[in-house]
């Protein structure tokens, strides 16, 4: 079994596997009881919810009109960073400030990988907007969870919209108890967090003031807008905070202070880590510490209460790369404190670019080398992008996503700033992230109580999952047992039917198919008195995204002008490199029966002016019948030299077909081909007497009218690769060519299959000078996450050599 047959396996059974806990004695024997009792529960949780993360890698974030996007997506699972095999198919969106879809594409992930492209159109205005990617597993999660990136567009002829600033919302201050509650009478560390409307953090200094106008505690903001204070308040006093930021005084309610609970609070020093707790609940005597990374549990630790408190010391090496979850659970297995820890990991992919000189001159040759130093094999993707005024440096990639963005709250400002060299300011910095954005995978009510998990989508294991929902036009209809078929009709057609379910759902598993296309949905003849509809299958659920306005001042001109004629130029003189699509060489394009018994090409015979001669004449595995003027077929059962008995599946380029007059009244001129299956087929829940397909000349079902009860979706398919165009100038006649080379992405590369050692990338410059930005990343098969980035200036003459 593979790993992605276990992964299924482990989804599907959804059977728990820890025991009921029994009292079995008191005391200590009680106490050791619990280590193993939540140990367990943690795992089978994690072991029934697999989830997955995606990353998506653009070529840059600024783009102007009439440019092409380019995207890499690493489709990972959550728990090991390796590639997932479980989601075929990945959701890439561009939406707005309104959560309004404005661009969507799927596309084809094999093995965890997979990319595609999206012209940014004419008619978008001037803003920010944010691309955000997900699998159809994913949207069973958090949307939170989802890839999401702001990007910048430019449209020279559409202005941007004027939005007025909320005067409510400029400032955000947030509290954050370390451990989750303040409680009176103990002395708690409370994480703040002060931004802007749009997440950037803002400088600012406050006071924690009683009902007295008495100062408890004073706070002053460090990096990012976030920082820490102590605070010890007295039973029977109220609270608040006093913040001055840019010489404005407000006025903000801390969190409830309750009068009995627990507390927390970590500290470090070198490797050495220590989280004391206290509490001041009756009646407590034993506690317990589990720490968890990536869904895995790494240690658990028993301590008893002296006088409401204790202190558990560990080594920072006892802990998993990445984010830990440090949880306390009381004797009755309550979690009562949590907070988050974060490692920095050490174990990376090593990358290095090699051999880039710091200036090149323009239209001239860029060679490189990219060496991987790791046991197995690495997919990696490349983008060399103009780094200017206009454009800056992204501050996104697979490690500090992977490693700590995808396992936080909210977008994070400089996420690179906490994988520099550590230095106190920095695990300062990091330490305050994980107190004020720091958040969990899952809900501890479900894992204690043993909440079974329940899936609405599935996973696109095979191809699509195309979803729907019939409803009776007559009531009374049972809407359970219906059976429905999809077909997307061409030369390469693709076929699925299913039954509805006690709601009247149905979902059928398609394989990929690409492009634009049509889907033909139906029932069978019997029941034509339903409506039937499509689902999207794009996610419905937003998070809260503060995208902020663009401010374009007259110092960009030049920049925006540049891209915008270098838009247009590639448009005329080279329509070809976004109008050409190409159709993955591994595209299945055999039919869903396989390889038939029997092909008959009418062209290859003498051409009879019906259909009931050609099958009477030519096709002798089908038997031609009619009964009350409506023929029928019957299939010959090759294993038993004899006919079946019952109907066979008849299709036209992929439709089914109930009333076979319909074929036999068609010209037969239209028909290009018949394949005939002489065995009993299954598909579902379904089996047929054999399976009669005709085959039109352009998979266009002409000629043939589709029942009227068919309901007939426009529909896309799985995206259509595009090839990155990067010109040659090898001689001297095209270096010297007057067309125009006004490119700002010199290169893209979204599959370097790179094994241990180096791999050599060459490319030329464009006539644009400026400072370009070298950026290559990806994930080795054996889950170890690299990044590496380099820069070269081009100069503004071209080289003429």
């Amino acid at each position: 079994m593979n790993k992605a047959q276990k992964i299924l396996k482990r989804i599907k059974n959804y059977k728990w596997l820890c025991t009921f806990l029994f009292f079995i004695g008191a005391g200590n024997a009680f106490s050791q009881n619990i280590i193993p009792a939540i140990q367990q529960q943690i795992e089978t949780y994690n072991n029934n919810n697999y989830q997955e993360k995606i990353f998506l890698h653009t070529d840059k974030t600024v783009y102007a009109s009439g440019e092409m996007l380019w995207f890499k997506a690493y489709v990972t699972d959550a728990a090991s960073n390796q590639f997932s095999l479980l989601s075929k198919i990945a959701y890439v969106e561009i939406i707005n400030a309104a959560d309004k879809p404005l661009m969507q594409a799927k596309v084809d992930i094999d093995s965890g990988r997979g990319s595609g492209s999206i012209v940014i159109p004419s008619s978008i205005r001037t803003g920010n907007y944010v691309i955000r990617a997900y699998t159809n597993w994913m949207k069973n999660f958090d949307p939170n969870f989802y890839f999401q990136e702001s990007i910048t567009i430019i449209n020279p002829v559409k202005k941007p919209l004027e939005e007025k600033p909320d005067t409510a919302t400029r400032f955000h201050i947030q509290f954050f108890p370390e451990g989750g509650n303040l409680v009176y009478g103990l002395n708690n560390t409370v994480a703040f967090k002060i931004t802007d409307a749009y997440g950037k953090g803002l400088r600012g200094k406050g006071w924690i003031v009683d009902n007295k106008n008495d100062t408890s505690a004073t706070f002053e903001t460090e990096r990012f807008g976030m920082g820490t204070f102590s605070f010890h308040p007295l039973e029977g006093n109220t609270y608040h905070a006093i913040i001055k930021i840019n010489d404005e005084i407000i006025s903000k309610a801390l969190p409830e202070i309750y009068e009995t609970g627990w507390v927390m609070h970590l500290t470090q020093q070198g490797d050495n880590l220590s989280i004391h707790v206290d509490c001041n609940v009756a009646n407590e005597n034993d506690i317990f510490l589990f720490e968890q990374t990536k869904n895995t549990v790494k240690f658990a630790r028993m301590q008893t209460l002296n006088n409401g408190n204790t202190t558990f010391t560990f080594n920072e090496s006892e802990l998993g790369e990445g984010i830990s979850q440090l949880t306390v659970f009381n004797k009755d297995k309550q979690p009562v404190c949590e907070r988050l820890f974060f490692k920095r990991p050490t174990h990376l992919l090593p990358i290095k670019l090699e051999n880039i000189q710091s200036e090149y001159a323009g239209r001239s040759k860029v060679d490189m080398d990219i060496s991987v130093n790791d046991s197995s094999k690495s997919n990696l993707s490349l983008a060399v992008y103009l780094a200017d005024s206009l454009q800056p440096l992204q501050n996104n990639n697979l490690v500090n996503y992977l490693w700590l963005s995808s396992d936080l709250k909210g977008p994070i400002e400089s996420p690179e700033f906490y994988f520099q060299n550590p230095d106190s300011v920095i695990e300062k910095a990091s330490d305050n992230l994980m107190l004020t954005q720091g958040w969990r995978r899952f809900k501890w009510e479900d894992v204690l109580k043993n909440i079974k998990p329940s899936f609405t989508f599935l996973p696109e294991y095979e191809g699509h999952i195309i979803s729907g929902k019939l409803s009776p036009k007559i009531a009374g209809l049972p809407v359970s047992g219906i059976p429905v078929s999809v077909a997307v009709p061409g030369k390469y057609f693709k076929y699925s039917n299913t039954v509805s379910t006690s709601s009247g759902t149905f979902h059928f598993n398609v394989d990929k198919f690409y492009g634009d296309r049509e889907l033909v949905v139906q029932t069978n003849k019997e029941d034509s008195n339903y409506n039937l509809i499509i689902d999207n299958p794009f996610s419905e659920t937003f998070t809260q995204n503060f995208i902020k306005p663009v401010h374009l001042t007259s110092s960009l001109s030049n920049e925006i002008m540049l891209r915008s004629i270098g838009a247009q130029a590639r448009h005329i003189y080279q329509p070809e490199t976004t109008q050409y699509f190409s159709v993955p060489p591994s595209y299945d394009t055999t039919a869903f029966f396989g390889v038939p018994e029997r092909r008959y090409y009418l062209d290859a015979y003498t051409r009879f002016p019906t259909m009931e001669e050609v099958m009477n004449e030519y096709v002798k595995e089908v038997h031609l019948r009619k009964r009350d003027k409506m023929f029928y077929y019957r299939v010959f059962n090759e294993p038993k030299i004899n006919y079946f008995d019952d109907d066979p599946l008849v299709l036209i380029d992929g439709v089914p077909v109930s009333d076979l007059n319909k074929i036999i009244n068609i010209d037969p001129l239209k028909i290009k081909k018949i394949d005939i299956v002489t065995a009993k087929f299954f598909q579902g829940n379904s089996q047929y007497d054999g399976i009669v397909s005709y085959g039109t000349y352009n998979g266009d079902l002409n000629g043939y009218t589709l029942d009227p009860n068919s309901l007939l979706v426009e529909y896309d398919g799985l995206q259509l690769e595009r090839e990155f165009y990067s010109p040659q100038y090898e001689t001297r006649e095209q270096k010297q060519s007057s067309l125009p080379d006004y490119r700002n992405v010199l290169y893209w590369s979204p599959s370097l299959h790179v094994n241990p050692g180096k791999q050599n990338i060459s490319f030329y410059t464009s006539d644009l000078p400026g400072k370009y930005i070298v950026v290559v990343q990806g994930i080795s098969d054996s889950g170890h996450i690299g990044f590496a980035t380099e820069s070269f200036n081009v100069s503004s003459g071209a080289d003429t050599n």
